[in-house]
């Protein structure tokens, strides 16, 4: 055996052994490190902080639509449905939160217990067979484990951002709502109090300002209103910094990548050992052709 066997042996040897080590790390430890809650505290914690003032404002919506659409003669009805519209968008966000919780850990177990370790089984087919395809393959894969690894904790930080900026404006919806669905609880009480028989004289009041009740009337349906008005404002920062924000994060994401790392599959599969071993099989066939031929 010649040193330069030898070398080539010795390097091989290093390069399976290095790759193997790198598949036992990322399976045993990093996947098991990655998937921790603890790890992930910070991301969980701005999620669930989200959560919460999702469910905040579901809550201020059913209970003032309810409210509302308690009225007599459906004069509520307009304003609560429109409030009880808004129930199917806080549940697309809430279902935006929770899907982003429960990816924070799922994504640390595809990266490191699946994506790397087969890319590192492609490390090992390189070593013998030499495949530039191979080699390729394997380092996509692992940049995609750890762009993978990444997206998640990066979109939620970058929603924070956004959400940070405008989460007085949230705060004070959801403090405006509570308000307001207390004041339109107390109108209605006072409404009661004052004449059992008003719903015989609606349109009375209704049209004539001066009344005690048509006056509480339209200060219920002035509160629904900034209610309404309030709540939508929440729910487009909510969708933005919830929804939109990590989708663009994830798009950037791969398109960077994509930039920078990109390669051309079928170019690869052209210059490859098989392609040319495919391409002189047709040249032998052509020459056994011309030659019978002639």
């Amino acid at each position: 055996m010649t040193n330069r066997q030898s070398r080539h042996i010795l390097r091989q040897a290093v390069e399976v052994i290095a790759w193997i080590t790198i598949a036992l790390l990322s399976y045993f430890v990093l996947s098991n490190v990655f998937m921790s809650p603890d790890f992930h505290k910070a991301t969980i914690d701005s999620l669930e902080e989200k959560e919460k003032a999702v469910m905040a404002l579901a809550a201020s919506s059913a209970a003032t639509s309810t409210l509302i659409s308690l009225i007599p003669d459906d004069i509520g009805t307009p304003i609560a449905n429109q409030i009880a519209a808004l129930t199917p968008k806080f549940i697309i966000i809430l279902g935006a939160i929770v899907l982003q919780k429960v990816l924070v850990g799922v994504v640390g177990y595809i990266s490191f217990s699946i994506i790397i370790p087969f890319a590192c089984m492609l490390g090992i087919a390189y070593s013998f067979i030499r495949e530039k395809i191979l080699r390729d393959t394997a380092i996509k894969l692992v940049i995609l484990g750890l762009v993978i690894l990444a997206i998640i904790p990066a979109g939620v930080r970058v929603s924070d951002l956004l959400y940070e900026t405008s989460q007085a404006s949230i705060n004070e919806a959801i403090v405006a709502a509570e308000q307001n669905e207390k004041d339109i609880e107390e109108k209605k009480q006072e409404i009661i109090e004052e004449d059992r028989n008003w719903i015989e004289k609606i349109e009375y009041y209704l049209f004539n300002v001066t009344s005690g009740i048509g006056r509480m009337i339209s200060q219920i349906l002035k509160l629904a209103e900034n209610t309404l008005l309030a709540l939508i404002e929440a729910v487009a920062i909510m969708v933005i910094t919830t929804c939109v924000i990590p989708i663009i994060v994830v798009l950037v994401f791969f398109w960077i990548v994509n930039l920078l790392f990109g390669f051309d599959m079928g170019k690869i599969i052209k210059n490859s050992s098989f392609a040319r071993t495919h391409d002189n099989m047709n040249l032998l066939d052509e020459e056994i052709e011309k030659g019978i031929e002639q």
